[in-house]
């Protein structure tokens, strides 16, 4: 914040902003409670900001249902891919202390580093890491870290297996491999963990003192949000999954009151508290479109969307918004600020929902256009879920009506049995159990699942309920011309993993 700008109006201009923002803040609260019901949503906690202070801050519905435990506004919820603007901003810090270049190769850090070709591998650089422009899909190779066992450097190096989408530098696709990457070489220049650079350089400065880096650190707090997702007319409870092995990309948790310090860091563009934690020149580098999307005809007057660093930019009615949303299993939240109107919120909820964008939009159009009559974005988005929902009904049960009519043969159960592998994944291993077949991926302890014959060769199947929101999946066998099984496959219809990335062969005993 320029805290002495327009000083001599200071008085004036407070008392006019105070009672716009009274009148502004109590037609918002009750809108968010009304979002809230509709969507069927848990829990919520918003806080909305300027460059000094938190204006609103409040907690709706439960952090966890049973307990009946509400949340406030130091209720404890995953932010996760908020997390990747930590990610940037410490290596900008470094890039200020002259350690490393935006232009310098991720090779020459870490020597294990491998895209899906060799020019791509030798040119790939630090900015390329942060904005999202390999030339993969979005969220490819997001099933080598989640709920897996594998390690940081074995999910970088599986990578090299992922194949291109488009080419190099040309379009948006969101990695979160790439930000585990970015981390991984903040370990390696600043002889600290991710975690602990990330709690020394920003969270304990900032006095984010409920913030936690890790799930393991959930036990030791209290205030902590339950995840859950809504199926069946009812919230479904998850267990909460490490995310250690993608700390970068997603790990942090935090709440609205903690998380507000950071949105009036970057408010005042790298300053909290008269103490620099990065320059202005960092700030505009973050801040700077790296990756344009198309934007369509709108009713909000915005004319760019991208990404720069860490963060998604776009205009609104004139003025420059700054954004990043998160996804976690069970948790979904969204922040942003607007440095030329000194705003910022967070908004962070326990359950799949829509929620955090809808609000967004609610927000800007009541703040930054005092329309306070506008679209009922809640409602509009709660629609369109509906109708999404109900195509994927409709093809579910199309699917079920099928269950063996095509061709309810099959093999007998222990010829499908074996392990099966895949180069930059690993095993699954299909056995017999309880007269049925049970297939478990065995890097990722969260996945595995009874098999139920649907047609041919083909069985569904559903990962436990507590464990992932995932719904019924299929899994199938390739046969050789002499009917023996030598490949599996699994696909799961969901936005965010990629099944069929991989090609599961099976390993002669």
């Amino acid at each position: 914040m320029k805290f002495f700008k327009l000083f001599i109006l200071l008085s004036f201009v407070s008392i006019t902003l105070f009672s716009q923002t009274k009148e502004q803040l109590n037609h918002l609260d009750t809108y968010f409670q009304k979002s809230l019901d509709e969507w069927q949503v848990p829990g919520m906690a918003i806080a909305i900001v300027n460059a000094d202070s938190i204006v609103f801050s409040k907690g709706y519905g439960f952090a966890n249902i049973i307990k009946k435990t509400k949340v406030d506004n130091h209720t404890l919820f995953a932010v996760a891919s908020n997390s990747k603007a930590f990610t940037a901003a410490a290596i900008a810090k470094l890039i200020e202390e002259g350690k490393l270049n935006w232009d310098d190769k991720v090779i020459d850090y870490l020597p294990y580093f491998k895209m899906y070709n060799d020019y791509v591998t030798a040119n790939f650089t630090i900015t390329d890491l942060l904005c999202h422009r390999s030339g993969l899909e979005t969220f490819s190779g997001d099933l080598l870290w989640y709920g897996t066992t594998l390690t940081a450097e074995e999910i970088i190096a599986a990578q090299k297996y992922l194949k291109p989408k488009y080419e190099f530098r040309t379009t948006f696709g969101y990695s979160n491999i790439a930000y585990l990457t970015a981390g991984i070489i903040i370990e390696k220049i600043s002889g600290k963990s991710w975690q602990e650079y990330i709690k020394n350089n920003f969270i304990d400065p900032l006095e984010m003192n409920r913030t936690l880096t890790s799930t393991t650190q959930i036990k030791k707090t209290t205030n902590v949000a339950t995840p859950y997702y809504y199926e069946n007319e009812k919230n479904q409870e998850l267990n909460w999954v490490n995310w250690d092995n993608i700390a970068p990309a997603g790990a942090i948790i935090s709440s609205v009151n903690d998380f507000s310090k950071w949105l009036q860091l970057n408010i005042n563009k790298g300053n909290f508290k008269e103490t620099s934690f990065f320059n202005e020149n960092s700030f505009n580098k973050l801040t700077t479109p790296h990756v344009n999307f198309e934007v369509g005809k709108n009713t909000e007057n915005v004319h760019f969307k991208s990404y720069g660093l860490g963060w998604n930019l776009q205009d609104y009615e004139g003025v420059k918004i700054i954004s990043h949303g998160g996804g976690y299993d069970g948790m979904i939240s969204k922040s942003f600020f607007i440095p030329g109107k000194e705003l910022g919120v967070v908004i962070l909820t326990n359950s799949l929902n829509w929620v955090p964008s809808a609000l967004t939009k609610k927000i800007l159009e009541v703040l930054i256009t005092n329309n306070l009559n506008g679209n009922d974005w809640s409602a509009n988005y709660l629609n369109y879920k509906k109708s999404s929902d109900s195509i994927a009904i409709v093809k579910h049960n199309k699917s079920e009506l099928q269950r063996g009519k095509l061709n309810k043969n099959h093999f007998e159960l222990k010829k499908y049995t074996g392990v099966f592998k895949d180069i930059m994944y690993g095993t699954v291993t299909v056995s017999e159990q309880n007269n049925l077949l049970h297939f478990k991926m065995d890097a990722t302890p969260i996945f595995y699942a009874y098999l139920n014959h649907w047609n041919h060769h083909i069985f569904t199947f559903r990962f436990p309920k507590h464990l992932s929101s995932l719904p019924e999946g299929k899994l199938w066998f390739d046969l050789n011309k002499n009917g023996e099984i030598t490949k599996l496959h699994i696909d799961v219809p969901n936005p965010d993993f990629d099944f069929t990335e991989f090609e599961f062969i099976k390993q002669l005993k």
